[in-house]
């Protein structure tokens, strides 16, 4: 689909995309054929170098490219080809304040099926410097407007990341509300081990956490990952919701991945102690 998208080029929305696919014209390479026949200057020239450009971006590999101009509504083109390259991101904090008032608690990443935790401050930087280099795209659940920012200040790294943003996605597709609300919406992905753990109890753990509570950090930990490790199923599914509208893209609906389980466990005693609080 990528390859066949030209909705990224100057001047050209889905409309024309459409009218182009109705004369034949299905690939880059077609297009710059196609173009002189088309277009009058200067537009053909401007057409002509950016397709140049989303050639050389295609051949090695950079979303960023893409990411930056092509519409946010049709970013979910990218999936198929960048799928085996997003890390999944999920961060706890001890405030909603950008640091250096508050900081990161845990930090959760999902990728090429390894789950990565960190608690302690260098290794959350350290952490957040690997997926930066080996991630061709980070998804998150509201991330482009907490969890990377946050990240940005936290460890003053620029983070310039192509990002799939599922909050946003799926509200367009029509489900609102938090992750958990929405995750309950797709009755076929596995319940958590708690659903009703959010993350005010996410500041309360930490506290517990420091104050030597057992099982405290392992309760967040597995709340942090849960939240993680359903991104990769809810982007596949928004994905395949993509392809039922668009039923001549030309595109196959993705298999549903196995959500795996995180290593450890919500401790009952802690969770009783929430509920209590």
């Amino acid at each position: 689909m990528l390859q066949r998208s030209f909705i990224h080029l100057p001047g050209i929305g889905l409309s024309t995309e459409k009218k182009l696919w109705e004369r034949g014209v299905l690939s880059w390479q077609g297009l710059q054929e196609f173009a002189p026949r088309y277009f009058s200057e200067p537009r053909l020239a401007t057409i002509l170098s950016r397709l140049e450009e989303s050639q050389r971006a295609w051949t090695e590999r950079n979303p960023w490219f893409f990411y930056r101009t092509m519409p946010r509504t049709e970013l979910w083109r990218l999936v198929p080809e960048y799928l085996e390259d997003v890390a999944y991101l999920d961060i706890e904090t001890n405030g909603l304040k950008l640091p250096p008032i508050s900081q990161s608690t845990t930090i959760t990443f999902f990728h090429k099926g390894e789950l990565y935790q960190e608690h302690d401050h260098k290794k959350k930087e350290k952490l957040v410097k690997k997926m930066d280099a080996e991630a061709k795209f980070f998804c998150s659940y509201f991330g482009e407007v907490f969890d990377v920012p946050f990240l940005r200040k936290e460890f003053g790294l620029p983070l310039q990341k192509a990002h799939f943003d599922l909050c946003f996605w799926l509200k367009r597709l029509g489900f609102n509300g938090g992750l958990k609300k929405v995750e309950k919406q797709f009755e076929d992905i596995p319940q958590r081990q708690a659903m009703d753990i959010d993350g005010l109890d996410a500041v309360r753990l930490w506290q517990l956490h420091q104050k030597g509570m057992p099982g405290a950090l392992d309760t967040l930990l597995t709340y942090n990952a849960e939240d993680t490790l359903v991104l990769e199923s809810l982007l596949v599914r928004a994905f395949n919701l993509e392809v039922d509208r668009h039923k001549n893209c030309g595109m196959e609906k993705l298999p549903l991945p196995t959500m795996p389980k995180p290593s450890t466990s919500i401790h009952p005693a802690v969770y009783e102690h929430l509920r209590s609080m």
